[in-house]
Order: C-alpha cells, then structure tokens, then sequence
C-alpha cells in the first residue's frame, strides 16, 4: 500500500511581490485513486488565505490534482491541490523505495 502527501500551493502576496507557497496538507493511504478522492474531499473544506472573503469560487479537476479559483472583491486567486507518492522517511525506515523505483547503477 502506498502512501500519498496531500498538497496545496496558493497564490500569495499582489504585484511584483505575487509569489506561490506550498502546504503539506495531510496524508492518505492506499492507490492514486484513493489518494485523488481524498485530495478532492481535502480541497471542497479548504479556506484558502487569500482572499479574505470568497465571492465566488470554482474547483476544476486537471490530469495531477484539482485547481480551484477563488474570486475576491478586488482579486482572483488560485490554489492548485496535487498528490504525490511517498517514497522515502529519514524518520521511518520502513517507506523505502522498491526496486522499480531505484536509480539504474551508474547515476
């Protein structure tokens, strides 16, 4: 069984300071799938920080994830929620990478 951090990167900050920050959000366990379906259930009770107040929002599934824009009184921002396959722990020596997924010799 694998397991699958759930992330959030959102727009942040306006102008030339505009800048992406990215969040571990949780985890979930089992297949991509499974981890896809918790990724969507994550991102409908997501507030994201900005803006302060959501006029409208949309959530759109893509190829990696969802992206959802949230329209505030003056600005639009976007949060793109992805999945992505533990494969090492320096903490726990039992998430190792399987054979598959080792580099060839000589890299």
């Amino acid at each position: 069984m694998s397991r699958w951090g759930l992330f959030v990167e959102e727009t942040a900050g306006s102008g030339e300071g505009r800048r992406w920050e990215f969040d571990l959000l949780g985890h979930a366990d089992g297949s991509r799938e499974d981890a896809l379906r918790a990724l969507e259930r994550t991102a409908q009770a997501f507030r994201p920080r900005k803006p302060l107040s959501v006029r409208r929002s949309w959530t759109y599934r893509t190829g990696d994830g969802l992206l959802q824009v949230n329209e505030g009184m003056t600005t639009t921002y976007i949060c793109r929620f992805t999945v992505a396959e533990l494969i090492a722990d320096s903490k726990d020596a039992s998430v190792a990478a399987t054979p598959r997924d080792r580099v060839p010799e000589g890299y």
